[in-house]
Formats: structure tokens, sequence, C-alpha cells
């Protein structure tokens, strides 16, 4: 994200645009955002810096809270385990406030696979490293550190921020895929975002069910590069162009993929993707429609075709709408069945909640549904497709959705 601020709570509208998503692959028309309040319910407090919320999704109905000093906790109900799930502080940097314990994702078969994949900054690189650690079952209450087996390493040595750090399997192919940023410094200085050969600025898919080459994990037959013969391009690359995609999640009745990708000083945008891969989003040519650095709008001496987010916002004055957008999920829970399919996503410095929802033919449509307290810095799913947040004050709340 770009920093860790607190500011007042502004009601904004963001007006209605035109989406990149896949009509095909959309489920019938959603309820209009504008019908729906979406408020925030408390579940629990007392969290340090939370930055992600989880479930293992093993029938053991319990929440997992990421805290960016590298501690997880495991909540059942509205109690908090008073062991950690995992600790790793000792092994972090939170020196640059963008940097942590930023998420961690269970294997899509915890239950016979009792894996954790944790992303994290190294303590002595500031790297984002990418690895597994397993637990004695999937009913264990916690795991141990020691177990710790690196998966992926993307350098990062210039700048503290802009990260990435999101780590989800999807349901459709149950590979993992990460997400990086552009390495920071302000307008990706090194064109990270557009290079094939780094990491950063992008969306990454690996296989790690299988081992290839002396590296932990394999690269999916279906990726945009895996039949490239340079060896220089690397072949975990599925999307690029982002500058800090924080967080990103997969619609779990279609496997679209729903990223907020963090702006620079001016526009935040929410990008929604088909499941074929190699997407341009468009950084640092495009910040969201707007053009940003008209020199990187050509790869290779190629006009580059990006992809156009399905919503944006503007910072407003003084960040008074927002100043960096907190990527969400789109809802399929059996509480609220009038708001499925509708996609909601918040922003770190007003705590504005907005929907995204669409029409039959695909055409999204973006309305503030709700207002948020403190300082929001990641959704997630509980067992049943339920939607949790947590915010930098500490809490982990349920999002409830009202009709009207």
């Amino acid at each position: 994200m770009r920093r860790f601020r607190a500011l007042a709570v502004t009601s904004a509208l963001v007006a209605t645009v035109v989406g990149y998503a896949p009509p095909a692959a959309l489920g019938g028309a959603t309820i209009s955002p504008s019908q729906v309040t979406v408020g925030l319910v408390k579940v629990a407090g007392g969290f340090t810096k939370p930055t992600y919320v989880t479930s293992s999704r093993d029938q053991q109905y319990r929440l997992f809270v990421v805290e960016q000093g590298g501690l997880v906790k495991v909540v059942r109900g509205s109690t908090v385990q008073s062991t950690p799930y995992l600790n790793l502080t000792s092994r972090i940097t939170t020196s640059g406030t963008e940097q942590g314990l930023l998420s961690i994702v269970f294997h899509p078969d915890f239950v016979r696979y009792p894996f954790v994949y944790a992303a994290y900054t190294r303590k002595s690189d500031g790297a984002l490293v990418v690895s597994r650690f397993t637990a004695s079952s999937y009913k264990a209450s916690s795991v141990s550190a020691a177990t710790e087996r690196v998966i992926l390493v993307a350098p990062h040595p210039k700048y503290p921020n802009h990260n990435g750090g999101q780590l989800q399997f999807s349901p459709a192919d149950h590979d993992l895929y990460i997400s990086t940023g552009d390495g920071g410094g302000g307008g990706d200085p090194f064109r990270n975002a557009e290079n094939f050969s780094s990491l950063l600025g992008k969306i990454l898919r690996i296989n790690v069910d299988a081992t290839c080459g002396g590296k932990p994990y394999c690269i999916p037959a279906g990726n945009p590069f895996a039949r490239s013969t340079s060896t220089t391009v690397r072949k975990e690359i599925y999307d690029y162009g982002l500058r800090n995609p924080w967080r990103y999640s997969f619609d779990r009745a279609d496997a679209t993929m729903w990223i907020g990708d963090v702006g620079q000083n001016t526009w935040e945008e929410i990008d929604h993707a088909n499941t074929a891969g190699g997407h341009d989003l468009g950084w640092s040519c495009k910040e969201a429609y707007a053009t940003y650095n008209s020199n990187a709008c050509t790869i290779n001496r190629r006009t580059r075709s990006w992809a156009h987010p399905v919503a944006d916002y503007n910072h407003g004055s003084n960040d008074s709408i927002g100043c960096a957008v907190i990527g969400g999920y789109a809802y399929h829970g059996p509480t609220y069945p009038f708001a499925h399919w509708l996609y909601v996503f918040t922003d770190y410095c007003t705590a504005t909640i907005w929907a995204i929802g669409h029409d039959a033919s695909g055409i999204s449509t973006t309305a503030v549904v709700g207002h948020g307290t403190g300082n929001p810095t990641g959704f997630g799913e509980s067992e049943g497709a339920d939607i949790y947040e947590v915010n930098q004050d500490g809490n982990l709340y349920h999002v409830t959705f009202t009709k009207h």
C-alpha cells in the first residue's frame, strides 16, 4: 500500500464505469449496488496491526488473523486462541511501514496436505519470500516455524514499499498465485512492472504440488511465457503491469480474479480478469484510465494493449475520497442471497466501502454502500463464504448486507 496513516471517514460517490470483465464468465445480473448497505459487526479485537484474515476450509470453522509483526492468530467464534498459530517474528522486517507478514494461504486440500504458505519481507534484505510450513495435522492448534521450506524469493533490494504479498489458490486449477509490487520508489523507476525478466509488478502462478528443474515448484503449462526460450524471461509471470496489487481474490463461483491495484497519487483501480492469464494491467503507462508515463506505453517498441479497470476512483482533495484501495471479495454466502456476486472493496485512508455489480450483459456499476472505521487492510472469506475485514486498529469484523 502507499502509507499507513489515519484520516477521518468521508462520504464519497464513485462514478459508474464500464469494466473489463468477461460477460460469459459472470452469473446473472446482480442487484444494483445502490440498493444495498454494507455494515461491519465486530467479532474480536486486540490484534496488533492485522493485515489479512482467512480460513483453512477444513470443517474446523476457524479464522486466521495475520499480524504485520509476524504472528498468525486463531479465532473461533469470538474467542482468540491464546497461543499463536504461527510465529515468524524473528524472520521478518517491518522497518518499512509496508513490510512484514503480508498474508497466508492454506493448501486447497489441507486435510490431506496440511501445508500453510506465507508471504513475508525477509529481515536480512527485505526480499519478498514465499514459504511453506507443515502442520502436524489439519486439526493442529499451531504450526512450527522450523518446518519452513522456502518456495520462491522475489528480490526487493532498493525500496521498502510496494511489496504486494497476497497469496491465493485458484479454485479452478489449484495453482498458487502470488502478487508482487513494482519494487517501490514512486512511478516504477526501474520499469519492473513491464519487464518480463523481473518478478516485480506481477501476478505470478506456480504449481507447488510438484518440483521441476531443482525448484520446489513447476511452471504451469498455461502460463503466458511457459514456452519461452529466453533465458531471462520469468516463466512464473501470469499477469503484469501492476503497481502494488496489495489485495486480490478469486471469485469462488467462476474463478475470475478481482485485483485491487494501489495507485500513485491520483487514481485507485479494481481490475477483474478472466482465467486466461497474460493480461497487461497498464502500469506505469496508465494509472487507472489516466496516462501516467507515456514513455512506458510501449514494450519492445510495440504499443501496449492494456486491460481496462472495472472500477476506479479519484483520491479527491487531500485524499478525501481515498489513498490506497483495499481489494475485497465477491459475495457468495448463504446468509444474504440477494447480494450474490456483488464485489465489496474499501480504501485504507477513508474506510469507505464500495460494491460492484453488473447487469445481464456484464456491464458493471459501482456505488458507495457503507463506511468502516480505522484503516482497513484486508478482507477474507470464512469456510462458508462469509466476508470478514481487519483494520490497523486491531479489530476483526463480519461484513453484513442489508437490502433497501
